[in-house]
């Protein structure tokens, strides 16, 4: 079987994509729940593949899937519930890539996150665009990630697949705590992203119950990597 993604509304031409990973902090996974939260954004669609993970959690309107789709006025998001397996991540990062060119969207922001052990300066975040992002003549006005570092991870396979694909896209990495979840890194993610995108989102939630998410986020990979252990192999 190959992998599926299963969405309502095809006229998607224009909207811009995010998503992002279970990386350092959770970052880019607590920004896209997050971001779906504050936004009311309506779920459109999910991805179907042959390894999924084992799992599903319940919400006030039904089952959560591993992999979701959801979308408010032009932006599109993408959440993984839990990180896909890995003899399958490659192969659903270049169809999620292939259909977000096949759909025309605008462009793609992807959300990570660095090791703040690294951080040398006052910067909050760094950035990785795609040269098309450049070409296009976006303007960034925050620092590109210094050269001979590197970016790792499911991130970094998309990013590469929209270089490939000629793609503006371009990934923003706060500084986070690579020991634990973070919820002050993702909303410096979701601040910049409103900035570049002209939304309006409210994070002192995030800010204020940082902790109890903190904790319950760090709950759930700790359940999941239990559960997994002999059996999602």
């Amino acid at each position: 079987m190959s992998i599926e993604i299963l969405v309502d509304r095809k006229n998607l031409r224009g909207s811009t994509f995010v998503t992002g990973f279970h990386g350092i902090g959770e970052t880019g996974y607590i920004a896209v729940s997050y971001l779906i939260h504050a936004l009311k954004a309506d779920r459109i669609g999910f991805i179907r593949v042959e390894r999924p993970p084992p799992f599903v959690t319940t919400s006030n309107s039904g089952i959560i899937t591993p992999f979701e789709i959801y979308k408010k006025g032009k932006i599109v998001l993408f959440k993984l519930e839990f990180p896909p397996h890995r003899t399958e991540e490659t192969r659903l990062l270049k169809n999620i890539a292939s259909w977000v060119v096949k759909m025309r969207f605008k462009d793609a922001i992807l959300i990570g996150g660095l090791d703040s052990t690294f951080k040398q300066d006052k910067m909050e975040f760094r950035s990785v665009p795609t040269s098309r992002y450049l070409q296009k003549g976006k303007k960034i006005k925050h620092h590109i990630l210094d050269q001979g570092l590197f970016v790792y991870g499911p991130l970094a396979n998309l990013l590469s697949e929209f270089e490939i694909l000629k793609f503006p896209a371009i990934a923003i990495l706060p500084y986070a705590n690579a020991g634990r979840a973070d919820p002050g890194a993702a909303a410096i993610a979701i601040k910049n992203i409103a900035k570049m995108h002209g939304i309006k989102v409210n994070v002192k939630d995030l800010e204020r119950d940082a902790k109890e998410i903190e904790i319950e986020v760090n709950k759930k990979i700790k359940q999941a990597k239990d559960s997994m252990k002999g059996v999602y192999v």
